[in-house]
């Protein structure tokens, strides 16, 4: 009896020596882990305007359409068909603002503003900086349908923007 005591007590000494080695080795695994996952983790970067480079942000109502784009050698074309909705009475301020350009000598972006039956009614080259805005009825251009932007090294922070008065 004395001897199943001391068998006993020598099975729990080991059992629980075991698990104390388990239990060291899992909190080692868990804590190389943590320090793995944690060291893996990146902040996103703090974006002061909320713009991305070169991923344009668009808004697009039945009353108002607005393209931002902060480029960084951005050389793409998009094209965006308009949900903008007028009739022939109607007024639009129209507003584009180039401003913090890099542009070389042989940059050629531009912004195409084309209406309902196809036609161009704006396309201005993005070459300088400039803050415009303009007052036009809609009986004089026709509604507003499609833009397109024509990157071509783009460097620079343009904001465009229709509004139906």
């Amino acid at each position: 009896m004395i001897n199943n005591k001391k068998a006993n007590a020598r099975e729990m000494k080991y059992s629980t020596a075991i698990s104390f080695i388990q239990l060291k080795r899992l909190l080692h695994h868990a804590l190389f882990t943590s320090i793995l996952i944690i060291s893996s983790c990146v902040a996103p970067p703090e974006y002061k305007d909320g713009l991305l480079e070169n991923i344009p942000a668009i808004v697009d109502e039945s009353t108002y359409f607005s393209l931002s784009i902060l480029g960084d050698d951005y050389s793409e074309e998009k094209e965006w068909n308009l949900s903008f909705s007028a009739i022939s009475t109607d007024t639009i301020l129209t507003t584009l603002v180039l401003a913090d350009l890099n542009i070389a000598a042989s940059d050629s972006s531009q912004l195409i503003l084309i209406n309902a039956t196809g036609d161009t009614i704006f396309n201005p080259f993005l070459l300088s900086e400039v803050v415009w805005s303009n007052e036009i009825s809609i009986e004089l251009i026709g509604s507003p349908k499609k833009i397109i932007f024509n990157g071509d090294n783009f460097t620079g922070r343009l904001e465009y923007q229709i509004l139906k008065k």
